[in-house]
């Protein structure tokens, strides 16, 4: 055998060996809290999600599974909705007092979910994701 194929047979070993670890660096540390608020417009109608902490965009946000999602609600209540699946083991938060709660359950991992925003009583909506990281 070649000098080169022995190089790279040593190389392909060595990645396959890291892939479990490379696989679960989207997910280091499950379980953490994601506290989001919604930005509303003059209106009321939700222009964009933010991070509550640093106020970063979090139109998309990546989370875990067993990830805690907390939207705070300000202003008139406010419900999360997925079409299709969802994250959590709700597909509609139904509209809440001041936070919408869920937590990111099992068998979500690598997928991508789109949620609505609503708002009581307007017919504004807002569409970000939600990626579930592996």
């Amino acid at each position: 055998m070649s000098m080169s194929r022995i190089a790279i047979s040593i190389a392909v070993g060595l990645l396959l060996a890291q892939g479990p670890a490379l696989a679960a660096l989207g997910c280091e540390n499950p379980g953490k809290t994601h506290r989001l608020k919604f930005k509303v417009k003059g209106d009321e109608c939700v222009e964009k999600v933010k991070k509550e902490d640093d106020d970063d965009d979090a139109d998309t946000i990546s989370v875990c599974v067993t990830d805690t999602v907390i939207w705070q609600v300000n202003g008139p209540a406010k419900s999360v909705v997925f079409d299709g699946d969802s994250p959590f083991d709700w597909q509609d938060s139904g509209f809440e007092g001041n936070k919408i709660i869920g937590i990111v359950r099992a068998g979500t991992e690598g997928q991508e979910f789109k949620y609505s925003v609503m708002v009581d009583g307007l017919s504004c909506v807002l569409d970000p994701r939600i990626v579930v990281d592996r």
